[in-house]
């Protein structure tokens, strides 16, 4: 009898816990699913090597959430995914793009004008493989690195593109200050760059970050349960207008 009822109550926690796992999948599908809605508004196009989108489409975003700053779009499509503003309440970190509340959050950050601007974005489990910034952590493979430097920053009237040439994962013993956004001397910026390259798991050596330069860092997880954090440093390459649309 004893043994019947724990049957009974391993088999009732199996079941609970598939109801759980598929609900949270199916939160995830949606979520997805409003991402690709606005990706397609936009229509992201590369063209000669230049990403264009429509930019009654991304006004549109604008009207729709007042807080959007811009669209980042990584070589390949690994991550495809509106950047909001936050005031620093962290509003975002379980918030969707309409406000609502959502495992996702929105990628986000606090500060625009600094030289080092900081991108914080989840990665998020349950096999979504481009949900948020899930897939950045799978750059820490030296080939993967090298195969996916490049992204954009779509803002209102032209587009930044930056190439990434360091990964490093933060723990307890990082000794980096990868969140400083703003440097008093070069001699400043030179001595974070040379920490920076201590701590690095992968470094580009052919590119030259120069004090006159700008920079983003983006932030994610490791994977869905870790407390590391994976740390990308990107220095900007290019940046060119958005004439009207040829959509």
């Amino acid at each position: 009898m004893i043994v019947k009822i724990k049957l009974s109550l391993c088999l009732l926690l199996v079941i609970f816990g598939t109801c759980i796992y598929a609900r949270k999948w199916k939160l995830l599908e949606d979520e997805q699913e409003k991402i690709l809605n606005l990706t397609e508004k936009l229509q992201l196009q590369n063209k000669k090597d230049e990403i264009q989108f429509n930019t009654h489409a991304w006004n549109n975003l604008k009207k729709q959430n007042p807080d959007f700053w811009a669209w980042i779009y990584w070589q390949g499509g690994i991550v495809s995914q509106p950047i909001v503003i936050d005031a620093g309440g962290k509003e975002y970190l379980y918030q969707n793009f309409d406000g609502q509340p959502s495992m996702c959050g929105t990628p986000m950050i606090f500060e625009t004008k600094s030289k080092n601007k900081i991108i914080y974005g989840h990665h998020v489990g349950y096999g979504a493989e481009n949900v948020v910034f899930t897939k950045l952590s799978e750059l820490t493979d030296k080939k993967l690195f090298y195969e996916y430097q490049t992204f954009y920053l779509c803002m209102q009237d032209k587009v930044e593109k930056y190439r990434v040439f360091l990964i490093t994962v933060k723990n307890k013993e990082l000794d980096w200050n990868y969140q400083q956004k703003d440097f008093t001397s070069a001699d400043k910026f030179y001595e974070w760059i040379a920490d920076a390259k201590k701590v690095a798991l992968i470094y580009d050596t052919d590119l030259k970050p120069k004090f006159n330069d700008d920079f983003v860092t983006i932030q994610t997880c490791l994977d869905a349960y870790s407390s590391k954090r994976v740390i990308l440093l990107a220095v900007k390459t290019r940046e060119y207008t958005m004439e009207n649309d040829s959509f």
